[in-house]
């Protein structure tokens, strides 16, 4: 009876090592290029950031980067985890407006205020200026909308202290009058809230 049974269990795990060969070259591999850190949104990439790892063609990300040339010198559009795959859409470049419907622009933005670090690259928004004070006025200023539910296709603090004080570099996805809005009000203080669901 002992033999029997550890001639089951042999041939159990015999089965079991062949399926587990067989499912590590079920298909062909390529090469993709994938953090070798976590990386915050912004981060300009160096060599020392990528990493090369074979991932299988059934499951490597459309429009993934496969050399690490590609992706140096340029920024993440939002936080990356350690081995996640670049893809274009994720580096602030060309690449960034690609699936947009044709009438709309990647616009570069500037917000502030303490909500401004909840912003995450996929979030939809709306921006919000206040208008100008007015000095015959009691009344407190009032706000008005720019953009209402603005895709946030990228999101990069300028430095530290932008960071620190609330400042918050974004690039939003909107029509062309919107852009024009966003444009006549240069210079001035944005708020971005984030809808739900984005």
């Amino acid at each position: 009876m002992l033999a029997l049974g550890c001639l089951v269990l042999a041939a159990v795990t015999a089965l079991g090592g062949r399926a587990a060969r067989h499912s590590s070259t079920a298909g062909p591999e390529h090469p993709v290029v994938v953090a070798a850190r976590d990386l915050a949104a912004g981060t300009a990439l160096t060599s020392a950031d990528l990493r090369l790892r074979s991932w299988p063609d059934e499951l490597r990300p459309a429009g993934a980067l496969t050399r690490s040339q590609d992706a140096v010198g340029r920024r993440v559009a939002g936080a990356v985890r350690a081995g996640e795959a670049f893809t274009a859409a994720r580096l602030i470049g060309a690449g960034l407006t690609t699936g947009l419907a044709r009438d709309l622009r990647a616009v570069p933005v500037q917000v502030s205020g303490a909500g401004a670090g909840l912003v995450r690259a996929g979030d939809s928004v709306d921006l919000l200026v206040s208008d100008p004070p007015d000095t015959a006025a009691t009344a407190s200023p009032a706000a008005h909308v720019l953009a209402e539910s603005a895709r946030v296709l990228a999101v990069a603090t300028s430095s530290a202290a932008d960071s620190d004080a609330g400042t918050l570099d974004i690039v939003v996805a909107v029509d062309r009058a919107t852009s024009l809005k966003i444009a006549a009000v240069s210079g001035r203080a944005l708020l971005a809230t984030v809808r739900n669901p984005p």
